[in-house]
């Protein structure tokens, strides 16, 4: 069975808090109180700020920025085969939302990657990301 990007990402954000938690530290900084909708080949999700980080199902009502893409194209991404502005240029990852709020998740984005590569159980997730549905 295939597992979920919000399971994998819940699982990965828990990893980050006990392997490397300076790294941790400064995601939830980067984030702030901010809401990220997500929605990944139809999966609704949110990454929940505000002292903390919380995946949480479905739909967020009061998202700053929303993004929309597909776990093949989070695997491009990954692997340097597109680059991300490649990559919302085209279409392939949409975000929405007012321009700080964008950029926060920008920020976000590059401290969780940052700290992603620091932690010895992301490998493994990232090779459960890679199982297509």
């Amino acid at each position: 069975m295939v597992e979920r990007v919000s399971s994998l990402l819940r699982r990965s954000v828990e990893h980050l808090e006990t392997e490397v938690p300076d790294s941790h530290a400064l995601v939830v900084d980067s984030l702030g109180p901010l809401v990220v909708e997500l929605d990944v080949d139809g999966e609704l999700f949110s990454l929940r700020g505000g002292g903390g980080l919380d995946v949480c199902d479905g739909a967020a009502e009061l998202a700053g920025a929303r993004i929309t893409t597909t776990r093949a194209a989070i695997l491009e991404v990954l692997d340097a085969r597109v680059g991300l502005q490649e990559a919302i240029e085209t279409g392939t990852v949409s975000v929405a939302g007012a321009l700080d709020d964008v950029l926060r998740a920008h920020d976000t984005l590059l401290a969780y990657v940052h700290a992603a590569v620091r932690a010895p159980s992301q490998p493994g997730l990232l090779s459960a990301l890679r199982r297509a549905p």
